[in-house]
């Protein structure tokens, strides 16, 4: 389409023009809060959402500014699925906002998974950086992947192997 065309429709647009049109116009995401930028609870939800986001909280622990901020989306994205779920259940299948909502719960559902994964990879790599000897752990950066502590690890046991310590035969009494 050309320019020119773009601006005779744009003449021919319904969209709001009063001041008040403008901002009623101005909250269509609010409606259901899917698309909002900042998670929506409504004042009605709130002992809910302050609930789920407890239950979360006490599971997962999450330690250090990285991990709060992954599960900050995770509840967000839990939040958002349930809200999806409710919306889907009030509308006909055969309705257009349907589809929709399907896009939106797998959009959250990704999110959420991937949010989880993370959490999973940060807490378990803190586990085992806290595991690591001390004349490695200073020189082991926090963020770096299990695989490359595994392989210092390798290296250290490599340039000191264990004894050759036998343990003492059983004798045929016991």
């Amino acid at each position: 389409m050309s320019p020119e065309s773009n601006r005779a429709n744009a003449q021919l647009s319904t969209g709001p023009r009063t001041e008040e049109g403008k901002a009623r116009s101005s909250q269509n995401a609010l409606k259901h809060g899917l698309t909002a930028q900042h998670l929506v609870v409504k004042p009605e939800e709130r002992e809910a959402f302050e609930a789920l986001q407890t239950h979360y909280q006490l599971e997962i622990a999450p330690q250090g500014a990285l991990q709060q901020t992954l599960f900050e989306e995770l509840v967000t994205a839990a939040w958002n699925l349930r809200r999806v779920g409710i919306l889907e259940a009030a509308v006909d299948l055969l309705d257009p906002l349907s589809d929709r909502l399907a896009r939106h719960h797998a959009r959250f559902e990704r999110t959420f998974h991937r949010a989880l994964k993370e959490l999973k990879a940060l807490q378990t790599g803190a586990r085992l950086h806290a595991m690591l000897p001390r004349e490695i752990r200073h020189r082991t950066p926090f963020l770096a992947a299990p695989l490359v502590i595994a392989k210092r690890s390798q290296e250290r046991d490599l340039q000191h192997p264990p004894s050759r310590f036998t343990p003492p035969h059983r004798s045929a009494a016991a």
